[in-house]
């Protein structure tokens, strides 16, 4: 009786096992896969909704799984406005900048490019700092007026053009004054004599001239004060001599 019983319970436990066996393969089997014009919804919903690394995730994937579709190229584009909207502009600029180098001839590059512009434009300085970013962004904008001048984004690259040369004047400016209170009244005439032909907009000319005409004045008065002084030691030591 006990072996029947034993019989019994390895075939219970073997059916059980089975089972369990096939439900756990049923629960691995890959889901199908979203197509991925619905994942790009997906993408674009998240970004709605400030969802920034979600999206860069979602776009990813559809760049990824999806290369040869018209969601792709969305896709990369949008992986850039991610990192974009985020802040994060190292990041934004390198998607941007690989998106131009491997659709050059894209309708959407000139956007590429203003942004390209626009990341370097979101990290420049107060005008006592480098300004390497503001020269930058200048840089590309100069870019797309040059490639795309019908281009519809030409207009908002304008606006942050002036922006970033009044920056740069101003830099050139507050170096300008520096010098002259430091008395390097050469290098302080050298940065406002440049400001003058770089910058001829920069509405401070006036206040740029007159600082040109003190340091000019005041570097006439220190040669005339050194030849005052080797004349003087000459003149004692002629008189020591005789």
């Amino acid at each position: 009786m006990k072996k029947i019983i034993q019989f019994l319970l390895v075939l219970v436990l073997a059916a059980h096992l089975g089972g369990c066996s096939t439900v756990k393969g049923w629960f691995s089997k890959k889901r199908p896969e979203k197509p991925p014009e619905v994942m790009a919804e997906e993408g674009i919903q998240q970004m709605k909704k400030k969802k920034y690394d979600d999206a860069i995730e979602t776009f990813e994937m559809v760049r990824d799984r999806y290369p040869y579709s018209e969601q792709a190229l969305l896709a990369q584009i949008k992986v850039a406005d991610a990192y974009y909207y985020n802040k994060k502009w190292d990041e934004a600029l390198q998607a941007y900048k690989e998106f131009e180098k491997l659709h050059p001839t894209n309708k959407a590059v000139p956007y590429a490019i203003f942004r390209q512009g626009m990341c370097y434009y979101r990290q420049r300085s107060t005008i006592d700092r480098d300004q390497t970013y503001t020269f930058k962004a200048l840089q590309e904008f100069r870019r797309l007026k040059q490639k795309y001048p019908n281009s519809e984004y030409i207009a908002k690259a304008e606006k942050y053009m002036a922006r970033c040369r009044l920056d740069l004047a101003e830099h050139e400016f507050y170096i300008g004054e520096f010098y002259y209170r430091t008395k390097r009244y050469k290098a302080a005439l050298d940065r406002f004599q440049a400001l003058v032909q770089e910058y001829p907009d920069f509405p401070k000319q006036a206040e740029v001239k007159e600082y040109i005409n003190k340091c000019q004045t005041d570097m006439a008065k220190e040669e005339n004060q050194d030849k005052s002084g080797l004349i003087y030691q000459i003149t004692n030591l002629f008189d020591a001599r005789w």
